[in-house]
């Protein structure tokens, strides 16, 4: 048997029958109790801006349908002391304090939530929180989602369920339907000890949130793991912070962790500023479909296997299209390493996890004096095979910084491009460099005559012309067009001196040209 009693503001409902009662937070029937109840304090058709349930009462704050510019509060609770005496208090003035000031777009109706999902949520928000210990819900909160950034809005309606044991607690979010849309988990013990090094296996749960958000279009331009989250950059215009210039544009960025995946602030893509400068062909787009998210684990035992260095460990993983090869730009993985010294070591694979090649820190790699004779043409030898033989080639350069080559690149649409050259390989420089940018091209074919016994001999026989009357030290070899002499087009070869050990403004300059079969050209003395 039931007593309903209406006095002043306040109405209250006695129940007795010997039973307990179930709290708000954890039993759907005694909250879908509630807000009838509430709403028929209110009055039809309720306008709500918050609403929420702790394991006794029920607090709603609505707009005063008298006043549309106000909300009042209202309370429904189920218990006095140990009576088992349902209330409804209220109104009372709420002072709003709207991060949006909007205030109608604030509330929503109370018909759009689904309150008979309450139990289901729950259960399901525990289940997603996944504490260490046994978990119950303390709280809920039903509001609409606020942003402040382009600036201050109001989003979808939104369930926040404050899920805790002994030791910890999460937020769990749902829609209005009751189906869970992220978690805040910071303040978990597996959020603050997670390693996604050590568990990959979520890298793949990570690429399925995206699919499932985004969609599977090619528009990731790059995807980055560590140690907390999987960050992926796109090329989807985001002007949310205003349009930026000179080759540069805002693009939507997520980030993936224990909590789902998050739209960020929006990231910079500099691939338009990049190809100005480098007259480079924008990498394309790719979709996360074209990855292969199971291969993490795989891809790090066998970098480490790569490097087999004492105490090295993974402190970086990324995917992206690279144009750091000659060609076009590849989807690669780069697997970096860090040593117990701190240097870093990257290892590069391609989607299927094969390794490719090994990038190791400067103090690793062979100190190459570029000048030298043997050197130079153990360069030039590999120049065919690492850039095709129909390449057209602008210049090699030989100099205390390095060695150097700049061709007609296909990948950009026959545009300059430099590579810097290595022990073993090449590797696009981040600028272009070019001695005579419009002049003629050689060939492959035309390197064999460009053998170690060739420099030697040129080398030598400029450093004794040059060096009758003082010391002098070798500054550069550059082959190809010569800007000034122009007596062999592009088979030309400058060998420039200094007259002091280092280069510098204090130094003076002489050079000779020779052409590809040895012979003088031109030169300039002190």
């Amino acid at each position: 048997m039931k007593l309903a009693f209406r006095l002043a503001s306040v109405v209250f409902i006695i129940s007795w029958g010997g039973r307990a009662q179930a709290g708000f937070v954890d039993n759907g029937t005694e909250l879908s109790q509630a807000i009838p109840a509430l709403r028929s304090a209110i009055g039809n058709h309720p306008r709500i801006l918050r609403i929420e349930v702790q394991p006794n009462d029920v607090i709603v704050e609505a707009q005063d349908p008298n006043n549309l510019n106000h909300v009042n509060r209202w309370r429904y609770v189920s218990h006095i002391g140990i009576l088992p005496i349902r209330w409804v208090f209220g109104p009372e003035p709420v002072d709003l304090q709207l991060l949006n000031p909007d205030l109608e777009a604030n509330l929503f109706d109370l018909d759009e939530v689904a309150f008979s999902a309450t139990e289901k949520l729950g259960k399901a928000a525990i289940e997603r929180a996944r504490l260490q210990d046994a978990a119950v819900i303390t709280r809920m909160e039903i509001e609409r989602q606020t942003y402040i950034l382009p600036k201050p809005s109001s989003g979808d309606v939104r369930w926040t369920l404050h899920v805790a044991s002994g030791r910890e607690q999460a937020d769990v979010y749902a829609n209005a339907h009751g189906d869970i849309i992220g978690a805040d988990l910071s303040s978990t013990h597996r959020a603050q000890t997670l390693n996604l090094y050590k568990e990959p296996e979520l890298v793949v749960d990570a690429g399925a949130a995206f699919r499932d958000t985004v969609g599977v279009d090619p528009v990731l331009t790059w995807v980055g793991i560590d140690t907390q989250s999987v960050s992926f950059l796109t090329n989807i215009a985001d002007n949310r912070l205003g349009k930026l210039g000179g080759g540069l544009n805002h693009v939507a960025s997520y980030s993936w962790n224990l909590e789902g995946l998050h739209s960020r602030l929006p990231g910079i893509d500099t691939s338009g500023m990049l190809q100005m400068l480098n007259q480079a062909a924008t990498p394309v787009p790719f979709s996360v479909n074209d990855v292969d998210w199971t291969i993490v684990a795989k891809l790090e035992a066998d970098s480490l296997a790569k490097v087999n260095l004492a105490q090295a460990q993974i402190t970086g993983i990324k995917i992206e299209r690279s144009s750091s090869q000659p060609g076009q730009a590849v989807l690669a993985w780069t697997i970096k390493i860090t040593d117990a010294d701190g240097e870093d070591i990257s290892v590069v694979a391609d989607t299927k996890g094969a390794i490719q090649r090994v990038l190791l820190p400067e103090s690793r790699r062979p100190k190459l004096v570029w000048t030298d004779p043997a050197t130079l043409a153990n360069a030039i030898s590999r120049i065919g095979t690492t850039f095709g033989p129909n390449t057209k080639i602008s210049s090699i350069v030989a100099d205390d910084r390095g060695g150097r080559i700049t061709i007609d690149d296909p990948a950009s649409g026959g545009n300059l491009a430099t590579f810097d050259l290595s022990a073993d390989g090449v590797t696009r420089a981040s600028m272009t460099f070019a001695l005579n940018p419009q002049g003629p091209r050689f060939g492959v074919a035309d390197l064999a005559l460009l053998t170690e016994q060739k420099i030697a001999a040129l080398e030598t026989d400029a450093m004794k012309r040059f060096g009758r009357n003082k010391q002098v030290y070798l500054e550069s070899i550059s082959i190809g067009a010569h800007i000034i002499v122009r007596k062999a087009g592009a088979r030309e070869i400058e060998v420039r001196v200094r007259d002091i050990p280092q280069d510098s403004v204090r130094a003076e300059y002489a050079w000779i040209v020779y052409d590809f079969d040895g012979r003088a050209l031109d030169f300039s003395s002190w």
